[in-house]
């Protein structure tokens, strides 16, 4: 399929707006289902979740944004598409406030706003230097697609056994790494598919079984994610997280960092640390969260309504 990047930056808006709201739709079905925040939603939890309705209406939405950002990685390089769906930030920012009820601080801003200039510079200075078509070795593939999933699974341990603050930020990271390395495996099964006789290819295969289980496990986290903190920081995490896997995908494996200079790597890093501040800043201070609210009269906390605080834990559940 022939380029056509114009078209593949209005496609990956219109799928940003549609994740922001299924993850907003999402994150209250989840919250209706879990039995504690900050804990690790059971088997069942999980089945009471999938059969609520909300819920099943936010998977539509998300597959309807995928359908957008896989055709527009196939318009595209993934070091152009990935980084603009960090536009479902400010989104999701807009859409839980009003959910909740609550306003947006000046903090809150602050911290999207990180989030989206160190992401869109990360993605300006990926675009300058993208290549115009992936290169494709088998090896490289197969080797490229595990490692991806062997960081996600540490990091989904580390959302499962960790310290409570970051369980949400761990889960949503996992999540990310393996949105950001699938989105490299469609822009490569697209082009494998174009180029090479792949119905007799096992690594096309390969690569096609790693996207429906990339999809489940990525899935599963992401309402962990959703059970142990705000949906702005599970969206935060996986539009800061996610192009950076995307685009570490496709320099590494797909050869599209072949015109990246040491100067823009060195960039790239800075602008990459700035968006992934503002999203530990976005887990802290959401429109969720008990720390920007006013006291109450007798000098304690005002009451969140269940809510989550800055640490995860319920108000009533605080010593």
């Amino acid at each position: 399929m022939q380029q056509n990047i114009p078209l593949a930056v209005i496609l990956t808006v219109l799928a940003s707006v549609a994740l922001a709201v299924a993850s907003v739709v999402q994150h209250l079905a989840v919250g209706d289902t879990a039995t504690k925040r900050g804990a690790k939603l059971s088997g069942k939890e999980l089945l009471s979740v999938v059969r609520n309705p909300r819920w099943l209406g936010g998977l539509m939405l998300t597959g309807v944004g995928a359908v957008l950002q896989m055709t527009a990685l196939l318009l595209a390089p993934v070091t152009v598409v990935q980084p603009i769906g960090v536009l479902a930030v400010p989104w999701t920012i807009l859409l839980a406030a009003r959910a909740h009820r609550r306003p947006i601080s000046p903090t809150i801003w602050g911290a999207a706003t990180l989030t989206v200039v160190g992401t869109a510079a990360f993605a300006w200075v990926a675009i300058s230097h993208a290549a115009p078509y992936p290169v494709l070795n088998d090896t490289w593939l197969v080797v490229g697609t595990l490692a991806g999933f062997g960081v996600a699974t540490a990091l989904a341990l580390a959302g499962a056994r960790g310290p409570l603050a970051w369980r949400c930020l761990a889960w949503s990271a996992a999540a990310a790494v393996i949105y950001g390395a699938e989105s490299g495996v469609v822009k490569a099964i697209g082009h494998y598919a174009a180029t090479r006789p792949w119905l007799a290819s096992p690594t096309f295969w390969f690569l096609a079984a790693s996207i429906i289980a990339g999809m489940v496990l990525a899935g599963i986290w992401i309402q962990q994610g959703y059970a142990a903190g705000a949906a702005e920081t599970v969206v935060g995490t996986l539009n800061a997280a996610g192009p950076v896997a995307g685009v570490a995908y496709g320099v590494a494996v797909l050869g599209e960092g072949v015109n990246i200079t040491a100067s823009a790597a060195v960039m790239m890093l800075c602008f990459a640390a700035i968006a992934a501040w503002g999203v530990v800043r976005l887990s802290r201070f959401h429109p969720g969260s008990d720390d920007r609210l006013d006291t109450a009269p007798t000098g304690q906390p005002a009451r969140s309504n269940g809510m989550m605080s800055p640490d995860n834990t319920r108000e009533s559940e605080r010593p």
